[in-house]
């Protein structure tokens, strides 16, 4: 007895788990493209603070002669302390290596997005890779990434990371209109069988 070619189905259920989990990848993308932006700018910015504080002070105590008056002084201490501060806040914070983490934490969430658009672009009854083995494959993607990335706060989420329109999928709008053509079809089969 031979056994009969299996055939993979696309069903509902499976189409609109990769919907969602497409929502989730390009989510999660965003979100730490978003983070890793904003430290490397924290970075910049208090890099620069660094350099012209640093600089002026330098410039300040060069350019002075022997005698400094107690007003020079103050001046002089406070370049030299805004210097040391904002050199001491890009240190502490990390803000350089925590951009990088975010960011190779944003690339792998887009290689999965990626991965997902790869099958989703497909039309179901044309798909050869099984949805059970697929969708298996890419929870375990999401879990291994969630494992090891760094976690953004809620209120830093809530405040700077999250926009409207993060978790909307292009796939939904090809899989109503996929399911739309089934149902013509099959409303087309039905009347040439009636006549």
């Amino acid at each position: 007895m031979e056994l009969s070619p299996v055939k993979i189905v696309w069903g509902d259920y499976e189409n609109e788990t990769l919907i969602h989990n497409h929502k989730m990848a390009k989510l999660y993308k965003k979100r730490y493209q978003r983070a890793s932006d904003l430290y490397n700018s924290l970075f910049s910015f208090f890099g620069l603070i660094t350099v012209i504080s640093s600089s002026i002070a330098t410039t300040l105590s060069w350019g002075s002669s022997e005698d400094i008056s107690q007003n020079q002084q103050f001046i002089l201490s406070g370049f030299t302390t805004v210097s040391a501060i904002s050199a001491a806040i890009q240190n502490f914070y990390k803000f350089q290596e925590n951009s990088e983490i975010y960011t190779k934490t944003a690339k792998s969430y887009a290689k999965l997005q990626n991965k997902i658009e790869g099958v989703g672009n497909i039309n179901p009854k044309h798909r050869e890779v099984k949805p059970q083995c697929f969708l298996k494959k890419t929870q375990d993607r999401f879990d291994q990434i969630s494992d090891t990335r760094v976690e953004i706060s809620n209120c830093m989420t809530n405040c700077f990371y999250k926009k409207e329109g993060d978790d909307e999928s292009y796939l939904e709008d090809k899989h109503r209109r996929y399911k739309r053509t089934i149902e013509e079809e099959e409303t087309l089969t039905i009347q040439i069988n009636d006549n």
